[in-house]
């Protein structure tokens, strides 16, 4: 069974690296795909609490640069701009006197201030993405709650939780990432299965919302009638979904065991290269055949073969997980020999 997880923004795995890294990060500031994207809003996103802010900010940049600047345009430019800002401003003190050093304060606040609000406030890049690729990335919102199980049969946000851990596990176990599983394409096929099963989840949810909110409070034969009909559409394709999903999970599964030979294998390969060394201490200190019968045994590879067979059922278990709907039946039975 996949391990529970805080379910994660699942993205298009087509876009751009840059725009799938900044939307898989979290959920915040992301839209349902489900739902109307909101209305733009005004002056840039920019609200009267990034104003009063920012008048606090360029506050500090003016009279004290060196103490502010390196946290809004890095460590050190800022240290070195700070320095340098700090410097003047004494050397304005020092020259021309309090007045002329409070108008450049004064000054320096107002430029500080327009520049702060013009370039940090207001929306940042991923808000930008997130607009532009609304509809192409789903949230836990898109799935509804616990209140459709009765109508779908199962949890929407939990199935999908599912499907994510189980492809998670693959993505991150020691085998595919030494390549063991050669066999399949993970960090492209695993992808575009989670993201095709979170669209088929958010129309069943859609579906199964927008059929509850028409019944109503409605009653008779006919509307029973419809309902049953819809119901037991809506539970077929909930039934063809699971199924894909277990498909993930014993993939996820298989890949554990195969992690768990393959570390097995690495402890007994390293152990083997002690070698003659440990043949010889052991024989040396304990002279009787049971001793020397365990030395040997560290040399027995018998346990590559489970290794092997671990990989074996990994990478059948993974080309029936990826294979996508339509797929003939004949070239699954042939990756699945060639597994």
């Amino acid at each position: 069974m996949a391990q529970d997880i805080a379910l994660r923004p699942v993205v298009d795995p087509v876009l751009e690296d840059v725009e799938r890294t900044l939307l898989e990060k979290s959920a915040d500031g992301l839209f349902p795909a489900t739902l109307p994207l909101p209305e733009v809003p005004g002056l840039g996103g920019r609200t009267k609490a990034d104003i009063w802010s920012a008048l606090g900010v360029s506050a500090v940049c003016a009279l004290l640069p060196v103490t502010i600047l390196w946290a809004l345009i890095g460590v050190w430019p800022g240290l070195a701009v700070g320095l340098a800002a700090q410097a003047g401003l004494i050397w304005v003190g020092v020259h021309f006197g309090f007045e002329t050093f409070i108008l450049t304060v004064v000054g320096a606040h107002l430029l500080a201030w327009l520049l702060i609000v013009a370039l940090g406030c207001g929306t940042d890049e991923r808000q930008r993405v997130a607009r532009l690729r609304h509809g192409r990335y789903y949230l836990a919102e898109d799935f509804g709650d616990d209140s459709l199980r009765e109508l779908l049969g199962h949890s929407p946000p939990r199935r999908m939780e599912r499907a994510q851990a189980a492809v998670t596990a693959v993505l991150q176990s020691q085998v595919d990432r030494e390549g063991l599983l050669d066999d399949i394409a993970n960090d492209v096929t695993l992808p575009a299965q989670q993201y095709e099963i979170a669209q088929r989840l958010a129309e069943l949810t859609r579906l199964a919302r927008k059929g509850r909110t028409a019944a109503g409070d409605a009653s008779g034969s006919r509307v029973e009638e419809v309902l049953r009909v819809q119901r037991q559409a809506l539970r077929l394709s909930s039934s063809a979904l699971e199924e894909r999903v277990e498909a993930l999970e014993r993939y996820a599964e298989n890949t554990r065991a195969a992690d768990a030979a393959y570390r097995e294998w690495e402890a007994v390969r390293e152990l083997e290269q002690l070698g003659e060394d440990m043949h010889e201490l052991v024989v040396n200190t304990v002279r009787d055949e049971l001793a020397v019968a365990e030395i040997e045994g560290l040399a027995d590879r018998s346990r590559l073969q489970d290794l092997h067979r671990m990989l074996d059922e990994a990478r059948e278990a993974g080309l029936l997980a990826t294979r996508f709907p339509g797929e003939p039946a004949e070239r699954r039975s042939g990756d699945s020999s060639r597994a």
